[in-house]
């Protein structure tokens, strides 16, 4: 999820169903870093080098450059909701995070402190995804932690990806769709349409109390909720459809390519797959 999403018109069903990236060609892969990551580089290898805020960040959470086919960027892994919220304030002087849901535990931040200014970094807190409990996924709580991280750190370089790659990514049900479905492969070996719908907190057309969805919906006009959860629904049947008659388009070799697919198609297009 992207800390600060775009604000815009409140669009009808179909102005916002129409999100999709333009892909002329399939995308160049195994870019170069961005030039912050040489100076996380330093700080990891030498904190007492790094800025005060930099250093205040590194002592409360694990830190290291995830390798991704868009070049490496600084992750930042924190244990406690207070240390998550304290670190999203201290990347973002001034940003308020009263409205971040609960099951929301993962941003892919442009920094606007001085200290890392325009720096990109993945923020991941440690909780079960998406407000979900080991036990609805038939797992110890230790378990799903474990699983739970390397979905959210695949959905974040997800973003990045399609941010470096594909030139932007957006709090909207596609991008979404895409980053949670890297995701629950690389977690779990598979993708679950049943689960995305409880990830997202979507039921029957309705959007469950302090669901993720609701964050992706704050530009989209209270008429067209359904219809567009309607479309989200048969997406996410079609995908794993998709995945299930061709399991090598899940293979971790091909999974940059089927998530330029996803985003190349748009939700309409993922419902025809």
């Amino acid at each position: 999820m992207i800390l600060f999403p775009e604000m815009t018109e409140q669009l009808d069903a179909n102005e916002y169903l129409e999100h999709k990236y333009e892909i002329s060609k399939y995308p160049a892969l195994s870019l170069p870093d961005e030039d912050a990551a040489v100076k996380w580089d330093i700080w990891l290898a030498r904190p007492d080098t790094a800025p005060l805020t930099i250093r205040d960040i590194l002592s409360d959470g694990e830190a290291w450059l995830e390798n991704t086919p868009a070049g490496r960027i600084p992750v930042i892994y924190t244990t406690s909701r207070e240390n998550f919220l304290r670190t999203l304030q201290l990347l973002n002087p001034g940003a308020s995070v009263r409205d971040v849901p609960g099951s929301v535990n993962a941003f892919t931040i442009n920094s606007r402190s001085e200290d890392a200014l325009g720096h990109r970094v993945i923020l991941l807190n440690e909780a079960g995804y998406s407000g979900v409990s080991g036990k609805e996924m038939g797992m110890t709580e230790d378990e799903w932690i474990e699983k739970s991280m390397t979905l959210r750190l695949h959905h974040e370089t997800c973003h990045y990806f399609s941010l470096r790659v594909l030139g932007g990514m957006k709090n909207h049900a596609l991008d979404e769709t895409a980053a949670d479905c890297a995701g629950q492969l690389a977690a779990l070996g598979t993708f679950s349409a049943a689960l995305q719908k409880r990830f997202f907190g979507i039921s029957e057309g309705n959007v469950l109390p302090g669901g993720r969805f609701s964050f992706y919906m704050k530009n989209l006009r209270d008429d067209a909720v359904r219809e567009v959860i309607r479309a989200v629904e048969t997406a996410l049947s079609s995908l794993e459809r998709y995945l299930a008659r061709s399991p090598n388009m899940a293979a971790e070799p091909n999974r940059s390519l089927l998530i330029t697919k996803i985003l190349g198609a748009g939700i309409r297009g993922c419902g025809d797959f």
